[in-house]
């Protein structure tokens, strides 16, 4: 699907996001206790370093400047909160169960990489074009160069596109 060149780095982080709900799948699947420790130990680091940031750039420059174009009510809009609501929730009772030492239950990898996936899709299928329609083409290009300027102040450089990232993925 072609993308306008704004969203790009917003739709590499999905690509990336996607690796990693399939990884918890797997291991969701393997049902074995050292990887399904592995596999939550490792999206931890993945929401902690690249995720959480990436839902917070959604919701500080994205979706408020949907809700300028579109409408603040927009089912865009709300079903993507509601949907980071639900994968941050995952993500605490994962965090909790990994601070406590407790075993990690296949069904909760599950879950998580599920929710993630559907996000994912309803993000790529319904809220970026919305947003492409909706957002006059200046903006969207602000919104890009907002974007690089928070990934580059926070050092993330966005999921899919720090080097630092990239070298270690490679």
């Amino acid at each position: 699907m072609k993308r306008h060149q704004s969203l790009h780095p917003l739709s590499r982080d999905h690509h990336h996001a996607l690796v990693q709900a399939r990884n918890l799948s797997l291991a969701a699947a393997a049902n074995d206790s050292d990887k399904l420790a592995q596999a939550a130990a490792r999206f931890a680091g993945f929401w902690e370093t690249d995720l959480q940031g990436h839902f917070a750039q959604e919701e500080q420059i994205v979706l408020p400047l949907l809700a300028k174009h579109a409408s603040p009510e927009s089912d865009e809009i709300r079903e993507t909160l509601r949907q980071h609501v639900e994968i941050t929730r995952l993500i605490s009772e994962l965090n909790g169960k990994l601070a406590r030492r407790e075993m990690i239950e296949a069904n909760l990898l599950d879950a998580l990489g599920e929710a993630l996936r559907r996000h994912i899709r309803f993000e790529e299928s319904e809220m970026f074009p919305k947003l492409e329609a909706s957002v006059p083409e200046e903006e969207l290009e602000r919104m890009r160069e907002q974007l690089e300027t928070e990934r580059s102040r926070t050092g993330q450089g966005g999921c899919a596109l720090s080097p630092k990232r990239q070298a270690t993925e490679d």
